[in-house]
C-alpha cells in the first residue's frame, strides 16, 4: 500500500507548512537573516516543483501562504513581549494583592497550588488595577479552592526561577514562556483569604462547579483508599499527581508505563476503544427486528460514537481537562467523527485537524514534550495500522477466533513497537531514558488498566458524584485492583539491566533519525533504505551506549552546577577518574540529585563516580546525594565525620549502608587521590585537633560549628590549583589562610555562597587565584552572595562567576599549560536582535549558539 493512498497529502502537507511558519517565527527574533533566506528558499522550492508540474500553481501558493501564516500567527502571539505591570511588584516586600484562579487547582498533602489572574493591588480603598499571572502555592491551606473563586493574599512577590545546567530543565523560564510573570508562597489558614466564585463569567462558574466535582471525588478517595492505590486512583482518575510517591513513579518510569500512570492521551482513547467497541458490539447482537429498526436511523457505528463522545467528555472534565487532554479530546472526537462519516481509515486527517487546533489555542505547543510525544506516537500508530490492516470495514467476521487472536498479537507488537521507536530519541532526551521493556510491560499494564483499573474507577467516581456519597463506592475492589497493578510494574521495574539511563541525544541527531525513519518507510529503492537502516541502527546503538564524552588525556573539566541555593561540583580528571563534591538540596517536591546531578552525570557518559565527597551535613549540600548513592556506582565515599538526627541526613545513612559503603573521614593532610595520578586532592579541614574539641557525635550544632567542620579540599593537576571551601566561616578560613595550598590557588569557589560569616580580610589577601566561583539561588532569602564580599573578591583582582546568575559554570584546563577555558549555561541562551546594532554579529553570535546546542556541544 503506498503512502499516498491513505493520507490525504496536500491536507497534512498544508498543515506541516504551517508547523514550520510556527517553527520559522520562534527564531525569528534571534537569527533573522538567516529565517528570511529560508523563506526565500521556499518561495523558490515552490516555484521549481510549481514549473516542474510538480505542484500546481495554486497548491503552491496555498503552500507557502501557510508557512508565512504560521510565521504570523507566532509574531502575533509573540508580539507583546514588554514585562506587564504586574512584575513591578517583585520585590522583597510584602503585597496585598486580589486575584480570580484561572485553573484547576493542584492538590498535595499539606498544599494547594493555583494560578491567579491579579486584578488589583493594595487593601480596601487604596487598590490599585493591575495584570499578571501569579503562581501561589499555599501550605496548610484552610478549606476548598476552586477555579473561578477570588482569593486575597498578601505575600513577597518572586519572579519565576529554576536551574540552569547544560542540557537542563529550567522551570523558571518553563514558567514564564507559559504566562507566569511571578510565584508567591503563603503558609497556615490564615495565608489567603477565599471569597468564593465571585466572576461574572459564565464558563469560570461552570468551571468552579467541576472543580468542586473533582474536590468531591478526592475527599472520597482520600477517606476510602490507602497508599499507594491512592496516589495511583487519584492520578490515573482525577488527574491529580502530587499524591503518588516517588518510588512508584519510578517503577513505571523504569518499565515504560510512565505515561499510564497520569491521564493523557492513551487513557482517553482506552476510554473511547472500550466504549465503542462494546456499544457496537451490543448494537450488532441486538435482535433482528430492532438492528433493522436502529439502522433505519444511525448505524451501530454510529450510535457507539453517540454514547462515546460524552463518556470521553465526562473524563476529561474530571482530570480537570488540561490542555494535553483536551488536544487528545480533540483527537479523538475529530476521529469519531470520521467514523460517523464512514472515513476511519484517515486517522491522519485527524491528527493533523487535532495539531492545527492545538497550535492555534497556543503556538509555543510545538515545544511542549507532551504534544510532541503524543503526536509522534499516535502518527507511528496510525502509519502501523494503515500498512497493516486489511481494506475491509468488517473483515473480522470472516475470521476464526484463534486467527483473530494471532492478528491481534501481531499488531499490537507492530503497533507498540512503532510508538516506542518513534518516541526513543524523545524519551532519551527528556528523561535520560530507554524503556527497553516497554513493549512487553506495556501489553499487559495498558489493557489491565485501559479495560478494568480505568472503568471502574470513572464508574465509582460517577456513583459518588450521583449518590453524593462521602466514601467511594467499590473502593475494596479499586484498592485490590491498583494494589495489584503496582506490585506487577515493580516486579518488572526489578528485571536486572531495566532501569538503563542514557546521555540526551543532539537535537540534530533526532533530525537525523526522523528523516531516515521516514526514507525507511516511504523509498522503495533498496540501497538508501538499507543504507537508512544503518543508520537507524548506529544511532540507537551510540544513544545506548552513551559513552564518556571524550576529553584528552592532559584536559581537567570542572562542573559547578546550578543547584539554587546549594552545592554540587563535578570533577573530571585527566586520568579518566570521576568526583562529585556535594548534590545540593532535596526538598519535598524537588530533589536536585534527581532533577540537575543525576541528569548531568548521565549526559556526560557518567555511571560511576569514583569519589563522593559530602562536605558537611546540611540540607543544602548533601540532601541530593542519597538519590545519586542508589542510583550511581560509588567507589569511595568522604565525610567530615559529623553525624545529626535529622531526617534528611538519615535518608543519606541509609543509602550509604544500602550501597554497602564505607564512610571514611577527609581529616585535614588527607590525600583522597591514591595511586599513580597526575592530580592530588588534598584535604585542608577539617584538623583532627578540633574534633578534639568539638565531638564529632555530639546531638545539636550550630551552623557556625557545622560550617566550620566542613570539608575544605585543594585540587592540584599540573599548573592549575583549585580551592573548593564549603561552607567554611572565619575561624576555619584565618586557620588555613597560611597553608601553602591555599596561597598558590589559581582559582577558588568562595565560601559559604558568599556569605558575610565567610569573610574574612586575611584570608582573602592571602589569595592570588584570578578565578572565583560563587554557587547561590536565585533571589534566596538569605541574600547571598554579598555584594560587598563579592566586591573584596573583584578587588583582589579575580574574575568572579555567579551560579545565580550564570547558571552552571563549566572550567576546562590544560594539565601542561596555564590556559582556562569558561563556559557558563547562560552562553546558551539565544539573545533578540537589536536591530540597531550590528545585526550581522548578534545573528553570527546567535547561530554559534544555536549549533552548539543542536549538535550537543555543551
Amino acid at each position: 500500500m503506498s503512502f499516498s493512498s491513505f493520507v490525504p497529502p496536500f491536507l497534512l502537507l498544508s498543515i506541516l507548512c504551517f508547523l514550520a511558519g510556527l517553527w520559522c517565527g520562534s527564531y525569528l527574533l534571534y537569527i533573522p537573516i538567516s529565517i528570511i533566506s529560508i523563506l526565500l528558499l521556499c518561495a523558490v522550492g515552490l516555484t521549481w516543483c510549481e514549473r516542474h508540474s510538480v505542484l500546481t500553481y495554486q497548491k503552491s501558493l496555498v503552500l507557502y501562504a501557510c508557512i508565512m501564516a504560521g510565521v504570523g500567527y507566532w509574531a502575533i502571539n509573540q508580539w507583546d513581549q514588554s514585562p506587564r505591570a504586574f512584575r513591578h511588584l517583585i520585590s522583597e516586600q510584602t503585597t496585598f494583592l486580589s486575584g480570580v484562579i484561572v485553573e484547576p487547582v493542584q492538590h498535595s498533602p499539606g498544599r494547594v497550588t493555583m494560578l491567579v489572574s491579579v486584578q488589583s493591588i493594595g487593601e480596601k480603598n487604596n487598590k490599585q488595577p493591575v495584570t499578571g499571572i501569579l503562581r501561589l502555592t499555599w501550605l496548610d491551606p484552610q478549606g476548598a479552592v476552586y477555579r473561578g473563586d477570588e482569593i486575597q493574599v498578601k505575600a513577597r512577590i518572586r519572579e519565576p526561577f529554576g536551574t540552569r545546567n547544560p542540557g537542563g530543565f529550567d522551570y523558571g523560564a518553563f514558567l514564564q514562556q507559559r504566562g507566569v510573570d511571578a510565584v508567591a508562597l503563603v503558609r497556615g489558614p490564615d495565608g489567603a483569604q477565599v471569597k468564593g466564585s465571585g466572576s461574572d463569567a459564565t464558563l469560570l462558574n461552570a468551571w468552579n462547579r467541576v472543580d468542586r466535582w473533582r474536590d468531591q471525588v478526592r475527599q472520597a478517595v482520600l477517606r476510602s483508599i490507602g497508599e499507594p492505590a491512592r496516589g495511583l486512583f487519584l492520578g490515573m482518575i482525577v488527574g491529580e499527581q502530587s499524591y503518588l510517591d516517588q518510588a512508584v513513579r519510578d517503577d513505571f518510569m523504569t518499565t515504560g508505563t510512565v505515561h499510564i500512570i497520569s491521564i493523557s492521551g492513551s487513557h482517553l482513547g482506552l476510554l473511547a476503544f472500550l466504549s465503542f467497541f462494546i456499544v457496537r458490539g451490543g448494537a450488532r447482537r441486538i435482535p433482528a427486528p430492532w438492528l433493522e429498526r436502529l439502522s433505519c436511523r444511525l448505524t451501530p457505528k454510529q450510535l457507539a460514537v453517540i454514547l462515546t463522545l460524552p463518556l470521553v467528555g465526562f473524563y476529561t472534565l474530571l482530570s480537570g481537562a488540561h490542555v494535553a487532554t483536551v488536544r487528545s479530546l480533540i483527537m479523538i472526537a475529530l476521529y469519531l467523527l470520521a467514523v460517523w462519516f464512514g472515513h476511519e481509515r484517515q486517522m491522519m486527517i485527524a491528527l493533523g485537524l487535532s495539531a492545527l487546533f492545538a497550535t492555534l489555542f497556543d503556538p509555543m505547543v510545538i515545544y511542549d514534550l507532551s504534544f510532541q510525544l503524543s503526536y509522534v506516537s499516535v502518527f507511528a500508530i496510525a502509519l502501523a495500522l494503515q500498512l497493516t490492516s486489511p481494506p475491509e470495514d468488517d473483515w473480522e467476521f470472516v475470521l476464526s477466533s484463534s486467527e483473530k487472536l494471532k492478528n491481534w498479537i501481531k499488531q499490537y507488537f507492530l503497533i507498540s513497537g512503532a510508538a516506542s521507536l518513534a518516541t526513543l530519541p524523545l524519551v532519551a532526551l527528556y528523561f535520560n531514558q530507554v524503556a527497553w521493556l516497554g513493549v512487553l510491560a506495556n501489553m499487559v499494564v495498558v489493557p489491565f488498566v485501559g479495560f478494568f483499573v480505568v472503568p471502574l474507577g470513572l464508574f465509582s467516581s460517577i456513583l459518588t458524584l450521583a449518590l453524593d456519597m462521602e466514601h467511594l463506592p467499590l473502593a475494596g475492589l479499586n484498592q485490590r485492583l491498583l494494589d495489584g497493578l503496582n506490585v506487577l510494574v515493580h516486579i518488572i521495574a526489578e528485571i536486572p539491566g531495566a532501569e538503563w539511563h542514557v546521555a540526551s541525544p543532539a537535537p540534530l541527531a533526532i533530525g537525523a533519525f526522523y528523516f531516515c525513519l521516514f526514507l525507511v518507510f516511504r523509498d522503495h529503492r533498496p540501497m538508501l533504505r538499507w543504507g537508512s537502516t544503518f543508520i537507524l541502527v548506529g544511532l540507537i546503538s551510540w544513544w545506548l551506549w552513551s559513552p564518556r564524552q571524550f576529553f584528552s588525556d592532559d584536559t581537567l573539566r570542572i562542573t559547578f552546577l546550578d543547584v539554587g541555593q546549594g552545592d554540587a561540583t563535578l570533577l573530571e580528571l585527566p586520568e579518566g577518574q570521576v568526583l562529585l563534591i556535594d548534590g545540593g538540596a532535596a526538598y519535598e517536591r524537588w530533589n536536585m540529585g534527581r532533577s540537575v546531578v543525576g541528569p548531568y552525570l548521565w549526559d556526560q557518559g557518567i555511571r560511576k563516580i569514583d569519589h563522593l565527597i559530602a562536605t558537611h551535613p546540611q540540607l543544602d549540600h548533601v540532601g541530593g546525594l542519597a538519590w545519586i548513592i542508589r542510583h550511581f556506582e560509588v567507589g569511595y565515599y568522604w565525610t567530615n565525620g559529623v553525624q545529626r538526627p535529622e531526617p534528611f541526613y538519615q535518608n543519606l545513612i541509609d543509602a550509604v549502608e544500602e550501597q554497602n559503603l564505607v564512610s571514611q573521614v577527609a581529616w585535614a593532610g588527607s590525600n583522597l587521590l591514591e595511586g599513580e595520578s597526575p592530580c592530588q586532592l588534598r584535604s585542608l579541614n577539617p584538623s583532627r585537633e578540633i574534633s578534639k574539641v568539638r565531638p564529632m557525635a555530639k546531638e545539636h550544632y550550630s551552623g557556625a560549628d557545622l560550617n566550620n567542620l566542613s570539608v575544605v579540599l585543594s585540587l592540584t593537576c599540573g599548573d592549575h590549583s583549585i580551592l573548593f571551601s564549603a561552607d567554611a566561616e572565619v575561624d576555619a578560613l584565618e586557620r588555613m589562610a597560611q597553608d601553602p595550598q591555599v596561597q598558590r590557588a589559581t582559582m577558588i569557589k568562595i565560601p559559604h555562597h558568599g556569605a558575610k560569616s565567610s569573610f574574612s580580610e586575611e584570608w582573602v589577601k592571602q589569595l592570588t587565584a584570578k578565578i572565583a566561583v560563587v554557587s547561590a539561588g536565585q533571589r534566596n532569602r538569605y541574600g547571598h552572595p554579598a555584594p560587598s564580599v563579592l566586591q573584596h573578591y573583584e578587588q583582589q583582582g579575580m574574575k568572579v562567576y555567579r551560579t545565580d546568575q550564570d547558571g552552571a559554570v563549566l572550567v576546562s584546563q590544560n594539565l601542561y599549560s596555564k590556559t582556562t577555558e569558561i563556559h557558563t549555561a547562560q552562553e546558551q541562551r539565544l539573545l533578540m536582535v537589536n536591530p540597531k546594532g550590528d545585526v550581522l554579529q548578534q545573528e553570527t553570535e546567535n547561530f554559534v549558539r544555536l549549533w552548539k546546542n543542536w549538535s550537543g556541544a555543551y
